[in-house]
């Protein structure tokens, strides 16, 4: 008997959310064990609210757009769960006969696929539950890197070197650049990556795994506020 798959966004979406989407549909379209291909629109809530879309029968011309597209195609949530709310949603992809649930999302949503694989294995349900790692901050436990990070490394990379000129151009500023990460320093740390000469680089990175240090910190900005004066 041939499977149904389920797909989920979930959390703010990445540049390259939709090219994951685009792995799981051409993937799933290939394949003749897969009957249907639906999405929840909307992530976790439209799943809730039976707001399911049927992507069997994209065209691939439409699909390919997938690639290059920002945003989610199918949207995404950031809904509260309950603890109940899982057990409602183990009940709609029974209802639609689901045999595979991809959310595809980041530390949160990895959170959200192992409470409902743990509700499907308390109801002695047989439906997969898989996670599709894809987030900037590069914090989901177990991967090296996943999908999203290279990007906002980029750009995080590109800013600063931006900025860095800037502020070489008239050295009398102190620039303090914040980034996203969570609790992950991985973002911050791709500062470093804005030039290989290490002249337009950060003077100094801060990352959340290190205990900051305010005295010393404001010390060190003093001292080299002072040499780059200087010279």
């Amino acid at each position: 008997m041939k499977k149904n798959i389920m797909i989920i966004h979930g959390g703010g979406p990445t540049t390259v959310i939709n090219a994951s989407l685009y792995g799981i549909l051409s993937e799933g379209k290939k394949s003749s064990e897969i009957n249907k291909i639906y999405a929840a629109k909307n992530g976790t809530g439209g799943l809730l609210a039976e707001n399911i879309l049927d992507l069997t029968e994209v065209r691939e011309e439409e699909l390919a757009k997938l690639l290059t597209s920002p945003g989610s195609a199918i949207g995404t949530s950031r809904d509260p769960l309950k603890e109940e709310d899982y057990e409602r949603m183990v009940a709609i992809l029974q209802k639609y006969q689901i045999d595979y649930v991809l959310l595809n999302g980041g530390n949160g949503t990895m959170d959200t696929c192992g409470k409902l694989h743990h509700k499907c294995l308390e109801l002695a349900v047989p439906i997969s539950i898989i996670g599709v790692p894809k987030t900037m901050d590069n914090d989901i436990f177990i991967t090296d890197h996943s999908p999203g990070y290279g990007s906002a490394a980029r750009y995080m990379a590109q800013s600063v070197k931006e900025v860095c000129c800037d502020v070489k151009g008239m050295p009398i500023h102190v620039v303090i650049i914040e980034t996203s990460g969570r609790n992950a320093g991985w973002v911050a740390a791709a500062s470093a990556l804005s030039d290989e000469e290490g002249i337009y680089t950060p003077d100094f990175i801060y990352l959340p795994e290190v205990v900051f240090d305010e005295a010393k910190f404001l010390q060190d900005v003093k001292d080299k506020l002072k040499e780059k004066k200087a010279s």
